[in-house]
């Protein structure tokens, strides 16, 4: 599940003694176009909270919404926490990189600020939020090199600080072909259930490292060089 940010529900009506969203702007689970979401009011009950669903005016798929009432009270009234099933909501990347080893804590509470006001559509506080992030990466590896240079210098000379090949180099240790892992790839032994999880997971990694994110990169430049032409 993904948890709906209060600054984008456009909406509420009352439901007994709390607010509960009628309209929400939110990411469509399916076709991940961000959208306007009217809830519908065929509430199914349960202790804990509501269950309802509205359909994506893109898609025209159902998305469901889950509407905590159990304890429910704020400093600004009684809003129902809200949340819209999401398969890949575990995917979404502040919740990869808070799992990741040496990533700076300051980048993780910049990023996820820079997340909650662009949700909550501030956008002068995004665009503050957005050039410290960037900081705070460049900071991360060119460290005393970053002070008193601008955004432009910093990028250019970043490539000079960072090992982008090792993650790729490193892979050649497991493939070895005397290695279990060798072996396994070419049937000569088996392989569980376990390791087939995580050879699923290496093979999603490459093909994001090596294609989905510098296309993804290119695509963003592209349309961004396209607005400020």
């Amino acid at each position: 599940m993904r948890r709906i940010n209060p600054g984008s529900v456009n909406s509420y009506i009352r439901y007994g003694n709390l607010k509960i969203p009628k309209s929400i702007q939110s990411e469509c689970p399916g076709c991940r176009s961000t959208t306007e979401f009217m809830l519908n009011a065929n509430y199914q009950s349960s202790k804990n909270g509501l269950v309802t669903e509205s359909s994506c005016p893109v898609c025209k798929k159902s998305a469901v919404f889950i509407i905590m009432t159990k304890d429910v009270l704020d400093e600004q009234g009684e809003h129902a926490d809200t949340y819209i099933y999401d398969t890949q909501a575990s995917r979404h990347l502040i919740n990869q990189i808070e799992s990741l080893p040496n990533i700076p804590k300051d980048l993780i509470r910049a990023y996820r600020s820079a997340i909650n006001v662009h949700q909550s559509r501030e956008n002068p506080a995004t665009a503050v939020m957005s050039k410290r992030v960037i900081e705070s990466i460049l900071k991360h590896f060119l460290k005393e090199k970053s002070k008193g240079q601008p955004l432009s210098q910093q990028l250019e000379i970043l490539p000079n600080h960072v090992d982008l090949a090792r993650p790729i180099q490193s892979l050649s240790h497991l493939l070895v072909t005397d290695g279990s892992l060798h072996r396994m790839l070419e049937l000569e032994t088996e392989m569980d259930y376990e390791t087939t999880s995580l050879l699923m997971d290496l093979l999603e990694s490459l093909i994001e490292y090596l294609f989905v994110l510098p296309g993804k990169i290119e695509v963003t430049h592209n349309k961004i060089a396209k607005k400020f032409q």
